[in-house]
């Protein structure tokens, strides 16, 4: 059994693998250490490898009860199952890299766009011979309103997502329109871009705002909210 753990700036996913299955997974505030645990000892059998990959410098301690045969800590120097064409290996985010090993092993032999909804919106390209080229990154869409917010008088901050219009009609409703239809645009176009570039190009979207976007792009995609812990597991399991 494999126990992956991501850990985000707020709040972390826990996921629990038998090979390349996934069985649970879960999310856990910082602060909810003993819910994680009480929901490890219900899921697992106590005895498991183990992969963290972290943003931050918090490290979760696991029980003596529970059995850790080998504990990957991810970094640049980890072992993969692909090849990194990055030129700044040690800079390159672990979900990309993890995002990148999950596409390869959904769709081995072909190339691979992905597309990370987060924060920041990542778009990143293996190709069909394993070799992980690099990408892009954007501003992610609440990145988007609080910046026009914060950098204008007058512009309100928008916390409100839901927007199915051609065109704004108000001020909120423009903002939403520019943003919202901005990045559906740049999407569709990073798409066209790459798939004039890379033949039988699949594309792979994820990440935490796949939601608002995912039914929105011109072209069919895999959504899969799982891929970076798919990747993760299997960076673990390549490992082992």
């Amino acid at each position: 059994m494999n126990l992956i753990i991501d850990q985000g700036n707020t709040y972390f996913k826990a996921a629990l693998f038998e090979k390349n299955k996934l069985l649970q997974k879960s999310s856990f505030k910082y602060s909810e250490n003993d819910l994680f645990f009480k929901w490890l000892n219900n899921n697992s059998n106590l005895s498991f490898n183990l992969i963290t990959s972290s943003v931050v410098n918090f490290q979760i301690k696991l029980d003596k009860a529970f059995n850790v045969n080998k504990h990957i800590q991810l970094n640049y120097k980890t072992a993969i199952p692909i090849i990194n064409g990055y030129k700044t290996p040690s800079t390159l985010g672990n979900d990309r890299l993890a995002n990148a090993v999950g596409a390869w092993s959904l769709n081995p032999n072909h190339n691979s766009l992905i597309i990370d909804l987060g924060t920041c919106i990542k778009y990143d390209i293996i190709n069909k011979k394993g070799e992980y080229l690099g990408g892009n990154i954007a501003p992610g869409f609440k990145m988007r309103y609080k910046a026009m917010h914060h950098f204008t008088d007058q512009l309100p901050l928008i916390e409100d997502y839901d927007f199915n219009q051609n065109y704004g009609t108000t001020t909120k409703s423009s903002l939403q329109a520019g943003v919202q239809l901005g990045i559906i645009h740049e999407i569709n176009g990073f798409i066209e871009r790459y798939s004039k570039q890379f033949d039988r190009l699949t594309i792979f979207m994820t990440g935490g705002d796949l939601k608002y976007f995912d039914k929105s792009t011109k072209k069919h995609i895999f959504a899969n909210s799982n891929l970076t812990l798919i990747g993760l597991n299997e960076i673990l399991r390549h490992n082992v």
